[in-house]
């Protein structure tokens, strides 16, 4: 089995198992605040209160992955048609990578452009620094643990 198949066939199974532990671990706050992050990274800090890492994860983010895009001339954002193993970095992207798909499932790569692949390599880092922005969400969200009684 080759790389791209595994990824089509594997991907979606990988991504359900994430969904349902997420749902069946996650206090409502969690909940919320890391499907604000997927929908735009930065949203579910703000919500949360923590504006100055909503700044921080939202710039870094959305700035990273529009180099990308411009360095792959909007090209390199596909779930699976142009490049499969990338779909799987931009999992995490949540809304921004649904966007602009959408918005450019059309365009095809016509002529050479040296920059692509570092294109599509920004933007895999930025969607998967959204993941590592919906982990700190959920951090930032989780219930206190309990101390056992006679703990400092």
């Amino acid at each position: 089995m080759n790389l791209a198949l595994l990824a089509q066939k594997g991907a979606p199974l990988v991504v359900l198992a994430g969904l349902l532990y997420f749902l069946a671990r996650a206090n409502p706050r969690q909940r919320v605040a890391v499907l604000l992050t997927w929908v735009l990274p930065g949203l579910g800090h703000w919500k949360i209160g923590r504006k100055d890492r909503a700044l921080w994860f939202g710039g870094l983010i959305i700035g990273l992955f529009l180099l990308g895009l411009v360095l792959a001339k909007f090209l390199c954002v596909s779930p699976f048609d142009r490049h499969p193993i990338w779909a799987i970095a931009q999992a995490p992207g949540g809304f921004l990578v649904v966007l602009t798909w959408l918005a450019t499932r059309g365009l095809y790569l016509t002529s050479d452009n040296p920059t692509y692949t570092v294109g599509c390599l920004y933007v895999g880092v930025a969607c998967l620094l959204n993941l590592v922005a919906m982990c700190d969400a959920w951090d930032l969200t989780e219930a206190p643990a309990k101390k056992p009684e006679g703990a400092v």
